[in-house]
């Protein structure tokens, strides 16, 4: 009986993590991005980061769009991928920013 009520816990507790987890959605600057093939270099190395949904990358404006769940991923692990790429990424301080 302990280990079933344990296993109960449990399972609530997992279900309860996943209701705190949210959909977020950033934009980055990315400054380096100069070129025509930048864009897909950079959301190639972003969309590598465990819980990235969609990257989309933009050489006019220099900035990148980011879905990502915010209970497998971080604004600063998603980053550091594109600085690992090559290119400087910071999130633009912005009120769509959540």
């Amino acid at each position: 009986m302990k280990l079933k009520t344990s296993a109960l816990a449990l399972i609530g507790l997992m279900a309860a993590g996943q209701a705190f987890a949210a959909e977020q959605t950033v934009t980055f600057s990315v400054p380096g991005m100069t070129c025509a093939s930048c864009p897909f270099i950079v959301e190639k190395a972003m969309s590598g980061v465990d819980g990235v949904m969609q990257v989309v990358a933009d050489a006019d404006t220099k900035t990148a769009v980011v879905v990502f769940d915010d209970a497998i991923a971080n604004v600063d692990g998603i980053a550091l991928a594109s600085m690992a790429a090559g290119y400087e990424a910071a999130l633009v301080p912005d009120a769509d920013n959540s």
